[in-house]
């Protein structure tokens, strides 16, 4: 099971880094203050930062702060099909700009993104940044994060079981291609995996796998239907345990399995939890799309979303999410999203519905919807819904449709129909293959057929930050779907974007493309601008102050600097991401002055680890990564 084998491969892993045969990338960090006092006066604010690990792309967000409640219906961006609802908005969006690794720094000139003077008060600032320097590392030679129409078929579980940072965390997941004589590249269909990020990348033994029964091959399409098995997600309290939708494409219906992970063998169903006999979720239109786009499960640790088939050249309204709980108890029963239903013309290529395929969330239960190939993205709150699924009231909390030069490829005013933005044929039609938000509610969502583009970012209400393109993306890439991003964002060594490479750079059919995943670095940090002079505390820190480690990463050794105020006794303490004190450098009585310490960490396994200076009563925390 996987908390045995986990721990084993962990081990084994721990004492053969040295062997450089282990995936361990090289993390991007962002340092910046946690608040920078403004006047409003016009000045130019220089906000600094530390870069470490990898040069960085960055931008520079400025959002409104505890506005939310007086920001209701509003309209804006190109043709006003930008809406926000009760959320704190993206005032000034930067350049891009490019940091080397060491102190940096980037001026705001008060103005927002209209070029005029923003009001005095507080503000939130936010740097984002990625690595477009590097080539893609890879992660891992046999697992896949998503692929071509399959959507989400991959999530990366960054908590353990006990809900602490797993040091290392976990890809759990399904092979969406079906039966083939080549078991490496194609795995039968109803096949799931689990990866452990750190594990040699072209390590096979590595790789866990088990089978779901009850699927016919591909050619069978019979008349006990034609069954297929969605993504997959773990039960957050038991790894062992995971749950999908199953299909019966003929029937028009899909019902939530619970199964038991089987490491190498048959997986094991639950008949007493959901299946046929219990809960049927049925097709309301016709089905164009089952046999291609799989419903996925999404989770927020208490309860599993699925969302609709991802259809379209449908005249009937599918768009639907289903929750239901860990027990198999249905929470909303096929809550229906029309707002992704657009009727009224076909456009050009005959499309007319394009049901949202892909859904992502990180906190605060508002859920990302994003379709495969339609104009609308929207973030829904969940909550009101979870209270009352017939109450729509505020459940939008934003919406990007066509007319925001964002995720459209039609945007021209005279585009008829005016909600168009999606083609028939891959010149034409941008894809959208995934949705992901980052610890700071930046949402990256995953595009195809757009250029060098593979990825898009917009802030936490939904404005565009720009198209993102990866070091070794080439033009050529273009003729093939890329499969979009998922991230690894808990503060682990591990912590990034991870990908697939496109599959014009390889034969997918003979090295299997679409299961290799790959690692590129990102980070973003948040902090307070305000008028408010930093707190008395604050500003005593100021005498008691701690350096950032350098070298950061490092291998084996690093230094540690710190000032003191006063003489008095001081500790430095090493903490492992568990919260585990793993080793004590000083715990002496030192004079005022500034001072240093060395940690060689050669004893120490690869990964993220934190220091905390004590010193009368003043405390400080930071954090370091130790690469092997």
């Amino acid at each position: 099971m996987y908390k045995f084998l986990g721990i084993i491969i962990v081990l084994i892993h721990f004492t053969s880094w040295s062997f450089a045969a282990d995936f361990q990338p090289i993390v991007l960090t962002l340092t910046a203050p946690s608040q920078v006092q403004y006047d409003f006066d016009g000045s130019g604010l220089t906000i600094p930062f530390t870069v470490a690990g990898t040069p960085a792309t960055i931008w520079l967000v400025i959002n409104t702060k505890g506005q939310a409640d007086k920001i209701i219906d509003v309209k804006n961006g190109y043709l006003g099909w930008h809406y926000v609802n009760k959320i704190d908005t993206t005032v000034y969006i930067s350049s891009m700009y490019n940091r080397e690794i060491g102190e940096a720094s980037i001026v705001w000139d008060g103005k927002d993104q209209d070029g005029n003077p923003v009001e005095a008060g507080t503000y939130d600032y936010y740097l984002w940044a990625y690595d477009d320097k590097s080539h893609r590392k890879l992660a891992s030679q046999y697992v896949n994060i998503a692929n071509e129409w399959k959507g989400q078929h991959a999530h990366i579980y960054e908590l353990s079981e006990d809900g602490l940072t797993l040091p290392n965390p976990l890809i759990f997941g399904s092979y969406a291609w079906y039966d083939c004589s080549d078991e490496i590249t194609y795995k039968r269909h109803g096949t799931h995996f689990k990866w452990v990020l750190g594990s040699d990348p072209v390590d096979l033994t590595l790789l866990q796998t088990t089978i779901c029964g009850e699927y016919p091959t591909l050619a069978v399409r019979g008349d006990g239907g034609w069954f297929k098995h969605g993504g997959p997600v773990l039960n957050p309290n038991n790894y062992d345990i995971f749950y999908h939708q199953q299909t019966n494409v003929d029937a028009k219906t899909s019902t939530p399995l619970k199964w038991e992970f089987v490491s190498d063998g048959e997986a094991i169903k639950d008949e007493d939890w959901g299946g046929w006999d219990n809960i049927i979720f049925e097709e309301v239109g016709n089905v164009i799309g089952a046999d291609s786009c799989d419903q996925t499960l999404f989770t927020d640790r208490m309860n599993l979303y699925a969302n609709s088939y991802g259809k379209f050249n449908i005249a009937d309204p599918w768009n639907v999410i289903s929750v239901f709980d860990f027990e198999g108890n249905v929470v909303i029963g096929q809550k229906q999203f029309i707002q992704f239903y657009m009727p009224d013309d076909p456009n050009p290529s005959g499309h007319i519905n394009s049901s949202f395929q892909n859904i992502d969330s990180r906190g605060n239960n508002h859920w990302y919807l994003l379709p495969l190939t339609g104009c609308l993205m929207q973030m829904i709150d969940f909550t009101r819904l979870l209270v009352d699924p017939d109450d729509e009231t505020d459940m939008v909390v934003f919406g990007n449709g066509n007319g925001d030069y964002w995720m459209d490829t039609a945007y021209e005013p005279e585009t008829e129909p005016a909600w168009y933005c999606f083609g028939g044929s891959k010149v034409d039609c941008m894809r959208k293959n995934t949705i992901a938000i980052d610890s700071n509610g930046f949402n990256l969502i995953g595009t195809s057929y757009l250029g060098l583009t593979s990825f898009g970012v917009s802030t936490q209400d939904g404005t565009a930050v720009g198209y993102m393109s990866f070091a070794d993306d080439t033009i050529s890439d273009d003729v093939n779907q890329k499969g979009g991003v998922i991230l690894c964002d808990g503060g682990t060594a591990y912590d990034g974007l991870y990908t697939i490479e496109a599959l014009s750079i390889i034969d997918n059919k003979n090295t299997g493309g679409y299961n290799n995943t790959y690692f590129v670095a990102f980070d973003s940090v948040h902090g307070i601008i305000s008028t408010e002079p930093v707190a008395v505390e604050e500003e005593e820190l100021v005498a008691f102050s701690v350096d950032q480690n350098s070298p950061n990463p490092f291998n084996p050794a690093t230094t540690i600097g710190f000032t003191l105020p006063d003489a008095d006794h001081v500790t430095v303490d090493i903490y492992n991401v568990t919260g585990q004190k793993v080793d004590t450098l000083i715990n002496d009585f030192m004079d005022a002055g500034k001072h240093s310490v060395i940690w060689d960490a050669s004893g120490f396994s690869a990964g993220v680890y934190f220091y905390t200076i004590k010193s009368g009563d003043y405390s400080r925390t930071m954090k370091m990564t130790l690469l092997k």
